[in-house]
Protein backbone atom coordinates (compact mmCIF):
# COMPACT_ATOMS: atom_id res chain seq x y z
CA UNK A 1 0.00 0.00 0.00
CA UNK A 2 1.23 3.16 -0.61
CA UNK A 3 1.30 6.51 1.59
CA UNK A 4 -1.44 7.72 -0.90
CA UNK A 5 -3.63 4.59 -0.28
CA UNK A 6 -6.09 4.18 2.80
CA UNK A 7 -8.39 1.41 3.49
CA UNK A 8 -10.91 1.58 5.80
CA UNK A 9 -13.45 -0.68 7.73
CA UNK A 10 -16.70 0.82 6.45
CA UNK A 11 -17.34 2.75 3.29
CA UNK A 12 -21.08 5.08 3.68
CA UNK A 13 -22.06 5.55 0.66
CA UNK A 14 -24.75 8.55 0.35
CA UNK A 15 -24.39 11.10 3.47
CA UNK A 16 -28.60 12.09 4.06
CA UNK A 17 -30.37 11.35 6.90
CA UNK A 18 -29.83 7.31 6.65
CA UNK A 19 -26.00 7.94 5.80
CA UNK A 20 -25.28 10.30 8.35
CA UNK A 21 -27.16 8.75 10.55
CA UNK A 22 -25.34 5.85 10.19
CA UNK A 23 -22.19 7.42 10.48
CA UNK A 24 -23.05 9.24 13.40
CA UNK A 25 -24.15 5.56 15.01
CA UNK A 26 -20.48 4.13 13.90
CA UNK A 27 -18.45 6.89 15.36
CA UNK A 28 -20.32 6.23 19.09
CA UNK A 29 -20.10 2.35 18.46
CA UNK A 30 -18.42 0.88 21.43
CA UNK A 31 -15.83 -1.83 21.07
CA UNK A 32 -12.51 -1.52 18.54
CA UNK A 33 -12.19 1.61 16.26
CA UNK A 34 -13.65 1.23 12.88
CA UNK A 35 -11.94 3.61 10.23
CA UNK A 36 -15.05 5.19 8.33
CA UNK A 37 -15.57 6.73 4.99
CA UNK A 38 -18.56 8.63 3.99
CA UNK A 39 -19.04 9.82 0.78
CA UNK A 40 -22.18 11.52 -0.93
CA UNK A 41 -21.95 12.81 -5.38
CA UNK A 42 -22.72 16.38 -3.89
CA UNK A 43 -21.64 18.80 -1.41
CA UNK A 44 -23.92 18.77 1.73
CA UNK A 45 -26.28 20.88 2.29
CA UNK A 46 -28.34 19.90 -0.65
CA UNK A 47 -31.75 19.39 -2.08
CA UNK A 48 -30.86 16.43 -4.42
CA UNK A 49 -31.69 13.34 -1.73
CA UNK A 50 -34.50 11.78 -0.78
CA UNK A 51 -34.86 13.53 2.75
CA UNK A 52 -34.43 17.01 1.53
CA UNK A 53 -36.47 19.88 3.29
CA UNK A 54 -37.72 21.13 6.79
CA UNK A 55 -39.76 18.97 7.86
CA UNK A 56 -40.27 14.97 8.42
CA UNK A 57 -43.20 12.39 9.59
CA UNK A 58 -42.35 9.24 11.39
CA UNK A 59 -45.29 7.09 12.33
CA UNK A 60 -45.62 4.49 15.30
CA UNK A 61 -48.59 3.11 14.02
CA UNK A 62 -47.25 2.26 10.80
CA UNK A 63 -49.56 0.28 8.78
CA UNK A 64 -47.09 -1.99 7.13
CA UNK A 65 -46.79 -3.95 9.52
CA UNK A 66 -46.22 -4.01 13.21
CA UNK A 67 -42.87 -4.81 13.11
CA UNK A 68 -41.87 -1.11 12.77
CA UNK A 69 -43.40 -0.32 16.26
CA UNK A 70 -40.39 -1.23 18.24
CA UNK A 71 -37.62 0.21 15.94
CA UNK A 72 -39.66 3.73 15.95
CA UNK A 73 -40.03 3.68 19.51
CA UNK A 74 -35.91 3.30 19.69
CA UNK A 75 -35.61 6.00 16.93
CA UNK A 76 -37.75 8.34 19.29
CA UNK A 77 -35.40 7.40 22.36
CA UNK A 78 -32.44 7.94 19.48
CA UNK A 79 -33.60 11.52 18.99
CA UNK A 80 -33.90 12.66 22.61
CA UNK A 81 -30.30 11.40 22.75
CA UNK A 82 -29.26 13.47 20.01
CA UNK A 83 -31.06 16.34 21.74
CA UNK A 84 -29.57 16.11 24.89
CA UNK A 85 -26.00 15.74 23.33
CA UNK A 86 -26.51 18.79 21.16
CA UNK A 87 -28.83 21.23 24.01
CA UNK A 88 -31.61 21.86 21.71
CA UNK A 89 -34.82 20.50 20.75
CA UNK A 90 -34.36 18.42 17.14
CA UNK A 91 -37.96 16.62 16.95
CA UNK A 92 -41.68 18.16 17.51
CA UNK A 93 -43.95 15.28 18.71
CA UNK A 94 -47.47 16.02 17.30
CA UNK A 95 -50.76 13.78 16.55
CA UNK A 96 -51.02 12.19 13.33
CA UNK A 97 -54.58 11.56 11.77
CA UNK A 98 -54.54 8.34 9.49
CA UNK A 99 -57.79 8.38 6.69
CA UNK A 100 -59.19 5.53 4.87
CA UNK A 101 -62.27 3.19 4.90
CA UNK A 102 -62.68 1.04 8.17
CA UNK A 103 -62.10 -2.15 6.14
CA UNK A 104 -59.15 -0.77 4.32
CA UNK A 105 -55.18 -1.74 4.16
CA UNK A 106 -54.43 1.36 5.51
CA UNK A 107 -56.43 1.59 8.70
CA UNK A 108 -56.57 -2.00 9.31
CA UNK A 109 -52.58 -2.32 9.17
CA UNK A 110 -52.54 1.28 11.41
CA UNK A 111 -54.88 -0.88 14.05
CA UNK A 112 -53.13 -4.23 14.23
CA UNK A 113 -49.72 -1.96 14.86
CA UNK A 114 -51.69 0.14 17.43
CA UNK A 115 -52.99 -2.99 18.91
CA UNK A 116 -50.15 -5.18 19.20
CA UNK A 117 -47.77 -2.40 21.25
CA UNK A 118 -50.80 -0.73 22.70
CA UNK A 119 -50.27 1.96 21.03
CA UNK A 120 -53.59 4.87 22.11
CA UNK A 121 -55.47 5.57 19.40
CA UNK A 122 -59.10 7.13 18.84
CA UNK A 123 -61.24 5.54 15.67
CA UNK A 124 -64.13 7.83 14.48
CA UNK A 125 -66.50 8.00 12.11
CA UNK A 126 -66.03 9.84 9.12
CA UNK A 127 -68.90 11.83 10.09
CA UNK A 128 -67.16 12.89 13.57
CA UNK A 129 -63.82 13.56 11.62
CA UNK A 130 -65.60 15.59 9.14
CA UNK A 131 -67.22 17.78 12.26
CA UNK A 132 -63.71 17.94 13.98
CA UNK A 133 -61.72 19.06 10.81
CA UNK A 134 -63.70 20.27 8.97
CA UNK A 135 -63.49 18.12 5.92
CA UNK A 136 -65.57 17.04 3.38
CA UNK A 137 -66.52 13.32 3.31
CA UNK A 138 -67.58 11.67 0.23
CA UNK A 139 -67.91 7.98 -0.15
Amino acid sequence: MTTHERSYDVIVAGLGAMGSATMYALARAQGPARRVLGIDRFSPPHGLGSSHGRTRIIREAYFEHPAYVPIVRRAFDLWRELEHEVGRPLYTKTRGITLGPENGTLVRGARASASTDALPIAPMPATMTSYCWSLTVTA
